[in-house]
């Protein structure tokens, strides 16, 4: 090996020794960083598991408020028949098959409707076609 060859080699190695001097000194800021991110993920993830065990009691809370509603329901129910009165559903209740009720189901008439007792066949309407014609159109 020459002498330029020589210093040139001594050049590289010098450099590369300031250059890892360099990233060694960015070292502790590096792992700062992540053991942040670390503490940060801990963080989030008993926070999710503290949610999902709200969201687990909030289900199970749901559940019972729905069982105590229906044996409320049930009771009333009874009280109504026991007084002879015929309870009104509530337009918010569900359907038990999960469905909706259709736009206008709540609006149907529960009995059909009855010709007034005073119409005449004279006026060429009779009572059965004038009740039809009182009835709202079916859907």
């Amino acid at each position: 090996m020459d002498a330029a060859s020589a210093a040139e080699a001594r050049e590289r190695v010098t450099k590369w020794i300031e250059e890892a001097r360099q990233l060694v000194s960015l070292l502790p800021e590096l792992l700062s960083a992540d053991h942040q991110a670390g503490e940060r993920v801990s963080a989030a993830q008993k926070e999710a598991e503290k949610l999902h065990r709200d969201l687990e009691d909030l289900r199970r809370e749901n559940q019972q408020l729905r069982l105590e509603k229906d044996e409320i329901a049930q009771a009333m129910g009874q009280i109504a028949a026991k007084l002879g009165v015929t309870p009104r559903r509530s337009p918010f209740e569900r359907a038990a098959s999960g469905e909706f009720p259709k736009p206008g189901d709540h609006l149907k008439a529960t009995e059909p409707v009855k010709a007034p007792e005073h119409a005449k066949v004279a006026d060429g309407v009779k009572p059965v076609e004038a009740a039809k014609a009182a009835e709202p159109p079916k859907a």
